[in-house]
């Protein structure tokens, strides 16, 4: 066991101009860039297009002076369309285009050459219309051919029903937010993916990955009027079992809890910092 494993990852992953391997991915070994579960029950998501005449939302800088992590959560759930919009800001596609090979997709966080190792699961805890449980989120559809293609993107399929409240609250080091917020996400990496062509530098590349993701969900919910914390403290295996996950060939990495505030933003007190100083 290393003294300073940290240390010694960032050592080790580190590029170096006069020690740069050349490496040529080969190309029929490239892992898929999707997961499906096949026998699992798929539930449709509402479209997240915002309806700008009957949903008003803040402005982006608006919603960066906003976002806190917030730990308090209420009774109230979140309703599917905000999960909709959550799920589509931080890992949905925002736009399709055709390839020889059928389609592809720009998403909405940026990721290390297009590779997308990231799968993001939700624990529902509260929200409307959707049994408590946990669910994985299907980016994009399959067709015959089992190539992806937009129809029957942006949904979830069911993996388990039940409350998880206690179980997710434990494996995150007992912080009982995560069993009072409407949802938490759980991004886990696919390692492959990205190891494919970036070979030991991608496991900093998939953390990158995941704040990505987490910036975007955080300000997705400020615009919704919704409450988030990112979570990085965790047992690992704890997580991973919940999950279903090995923690080898894909393990979590990191999870956001999200929910209806306890109590409202008040922009006269909480952005009593964010006023420009006096020059």
């Amino acid at each position: 066991m290393p003294e300073h494993p940290g240390r010694d990852f960032q050592e080790k992953t580190s590029y170096r101009r006069d020690s740069m391997e050349e490496h040529e991915p080969d190309w029929r070994s490239k892992p898929p860039l999707y997961k499906f579960y096949n026998h699992a029950p798929v539930i449709g998501l509402p479209d997240p297009a915002p309806a700008l005449d009957e949903y008003p939302a803040p402005d982006f800088f608006t919603c960066v002076a906003r976002r806190r992590s917030v730990r308090s959560f209420g009774a109230t759930p979140i309703s599917l369309l905000e999960l909709s919009r959550l799920l589509w800001a931080s890992a949905g596609i925002t736009m399709s285009y055709i390839t020889p090979h059928g389609q592809d997709f720009y998403r909405a966080a940026p990721t290390a050459g297009a590779l997308y190792p990231l799968e993001t699961y939700v624990v529902v805890n509260k929200v409307e219309e959707l049994e408590p449980g946990l669910y994985h989120y299907r980016v994009a559809g399959l067709d015959i051919l089992e190539r992806p293609i937009a129809e029957g993107s942006h949904s979830l399929e069911q993996l388990k029903t039940g409350d998880l409240r206690s179980e997710i609250a434990a494996a995150a080091l007992d912080q009982l937010m995560c069993a009072k917020a409407g949802a938490v996400f759980l991004w886990t990496a696919v390692f492959a993916r990205s190891v494919w062509k970036y070979k030991d530098r991608a496991y900093r590349y998939v953390y990158l990955d995941a704040g990505h993701m987490a910036a975007h969900l955080s300000l997705a919910a400020v615009a919704q009027g919704l409450g988030s914390c990112p979570v990085a403290a965790f047992y690992d295996d704890e997580v991973n079992a919940l999950l279903g996950v090995d923690g080898d060939s894909e393990g979590v990495i990191y999870m956001t809890a999200v929910g209806r505030p306890s109590r409202p933003f008040n922009t006269r007190t909480d952005l009593r910092h964010t006023a420009r100083p006096k020059e």
